[in-house]
């Protein structure tokens, strides 16, 4: 049983990517105006996120991280257990927030 469409996309643009990037404790600074975090893949801060599409980016290799993609890099995850974390930040129906959480739950897979 796959995870429908319309699900993804909602936990794409609803689980904020600065507020994940924080919450999973992924180094980071704000610098001309822009969150950079260190890039999961190859460890250079010469990133940014853009809150509009909610993405964050790597000039350094040149990725674009949605939150999906962030947690199955930065956690070494599964998809479906990437999914499922966001899932318990935002269940269906709940309206987005920032969300914090202790670091030893962000690490822990779900």
């Amino acid at each position: 049983m796959g995870i429908p469409r319309d699900e993804l996309r909602r936990l794409r643009n609803e689980i904020d990517i600065a507020s994940l990037i924080e919450r999973l404790a992924i180094p980071s600074k704000v610098r001309d105006g822009y969150l950079r975090f260190l890039c999961p893949v190859c460890s250079d801060f010469h990133t940014a996120t853009n809150p509009r599409t909610n993405l964050a980016r790597c000039f350094r290799c040149e990725r674009n991280f949605n939150p999906i993609d962030l947690l199955i890099v930065e956690r070494g995850w599964r998809f479906l257990d990437a999914v499922r974390f966001l899932q318990r930040l935002s269940p269906p129906g709940d309206r987005p927030r920032a969300h914090r959480s202790s670091r030893s739950e962000a690490h822990r897979p779900p």
